[in-house]
C-alpha cells in the first residue's frame, strides 16, 4: 500500500477491548453496543456512532431506509455542555455531526456519491472498532470504515483515529482519516464545490426545524472573514457558532476546525455554506484527483469545542505548531 498523498507518519495506539478505559477519572472512554464515548470530568466530550442509525422518532412520518448512517462524531458538546452538532438534520438528513465522504466522483465511468444517500449511489459506514485507550492525558480511538458503492460494494477503506486531549476548556481533539482504494479500478474525485470532511452545526441554527431554530450561525476565519465572504477561502481554521441553549440557560458556543497544514493541496479550502449551518474542508474546488487501487489518501483535522464568542488570539494557540500532537 503506497501513501500517495497528505501524511505518512504512524501514530502509536494502545490496545483495550470494548468497554470503559480510563485516565485516573480524568478522561474517560466508554464504548457500548450503539456508541463510543468519550468524557473529561464525567462531561460528555464527543460520541461516535458504531451502529447504524435511522432516528424515526425524530419525524413525523418514518425516513426511507437508504439514510440508515454509522461512522461518524455526534453528539460534539462543548465544555458548558451544549450541544454544537445535529445529525439527520430537517432538510438535510444525509449530514451527520463531523464525518467524512466524497460528493462527486467516477468509478468504473459512473457517477459515484457517497454523500448524498438520497442519490442511490453511495454511502458511508463504520465497519469494526479496532482500539480505545486512555493514558498520559489522551483517550482515542480507531475504527475501520468503508466509503461504498451501492452498487460495487467497498472502494475506500477508511482508518480513523481520534484523540481527545483533557484540556478542561476549550476541547480540544483530532480526527487522522486514512482511505485506501480497495478495488482494481481508480476512484477519480471531481471538480466540486465541497466533499471531503463535512460538519453540520446544531439543530438550534438549522431554519429549516421549527421545533429547534433559535437563530442563524456565524462563521469567522483564521483571516477574518465571515460567511458573506469566506466561502471557497483557504483559512488555517474556520469557526461555527452562535447563541444555544440549556437546562442551564445557555449562551454562545462554537466549533473551529484547523486543517493540518501537510494535508494535500494545504491550505485547504472550506465551503460556507450560505444559508444552513454547514462546513466543508476539500481539496478539489479548483481541480480534481484520482486514487489508484491500493493508493491511500491521508488527511488530519484538528477541533477545538468553545463557550463564548471566538477569540482568534485563543484559537491561533491551538493550531498544529502552537498546540502538537502528544
Amino acid at each position: 500500500m503506497r501513501t500517495v498523498m497528505g501524511l505518512a507518519t504512524v501514530a502509536f495506539f494502545w490496545w483495550a477491548a470494548c468497554g470503559s478505559v480510563r485516565d485516573n477519572d480524568r478522561i474517560t472512554l466508554d464504548a457500548l453496543e450503539e456508541e463510543l464515548t468519550i468524557r473529561i470530568d464525567g462531561r460528555p466530550v464527543l460520541s461516535y456512532a458504531l451502529a447504524p442509525q435511522l432516528p424515526h422518532y425524530r419525524f413525523p412520518d418514518s425516513l426511507p431506509a437508504y439514510y440508515t448512517r454509522s461512522g461518524f462524531i455526534h453528539p460534539v458538546y462543548s465544555p458548558d455542555g451544549l450541544l454544537v452538532t445535529d445529525d439527520f438534520p430537517v432538510g438535510h438528513t444525509h449530514q451527520h455531526g463531523i464525518f467524512t465522504a466524497w460528493t462527486s466522483t467516477t468509478f468504473r465511468g459512473e457517477h459515484l456519491d457517497f454523500w448524498n444517500q438520497h442519490q442511490g449511489t453511495g454511502t458511508a459506514r463504520h465497519v469494526e472498532l479496532l482500539e480505545t485507550y486512555a493514558a498520559d492525558g489522551i483517550a482515542g480511538f480507531r475504527a475501520r470504515l468503508e466509503q461504498v458503492s451501492l452498487k460495487y460494494g467497498a472502494v475506500l477503506s477508511e482508518d480513523w483515529r481520534v484523540r481527545v486531549y483533557d484540556n478542561a476548556a476549550p476541547y480540544v481533539w483530532d480526527l487522522r482519516s486514512e482511505q485506501t482504494n480497495v478495488t482494481d479500478d481508480t476512484l477519480y474525485l471531481d471538480k466540486y464545490t465541497y466533499g471531503g470532511l463535512g460538519m453540520r452545526g446544531s439543530a438550534e441554527w438549522n431554519g429549516s426545524d421549527t421545533t429547534a431554530y433559535s437563530g442563524e450561525a456565524r462563521f469567522l476565519t483564521s483571516a477574518g472573514m465571515h460567511r458573506e465572504n469566506g466561502n471557497h477561502t483557504r483559512p488555517e481554521w474556520t469557526a461555527i457558532f452562535g447563541e444555544l441553549s440549556s437546562k442551564d440557560g445557555g449562551g454562545v458556543a462554537g466549533v473551529a476546525v484547523f486543517p493540518h497544514p501537510d494535508n494535500f493541496r494545504a491550505p485547504q479550502f472550506v465551503r460556507l455554506h450560505p444559508d444552513m449551518p454547514y462546513l466543508s474542508v476539500t481539496p478539489v474546488v479548483e481541480e480534481g484527483f484520482a486514487i489508484a487501487p491500493g493508493e491511500t489518501y491521508v488527511s488530519r483535522y484538528r477541533f477545538v469545542i468553545f463557550d463564548g464568542e471566538p477569540e482568534p488570539g485563543q484559537l491561533a494557540s491551538y493550531t498544529w505548531a502552537e498546540y502538537p500532537v502528544r
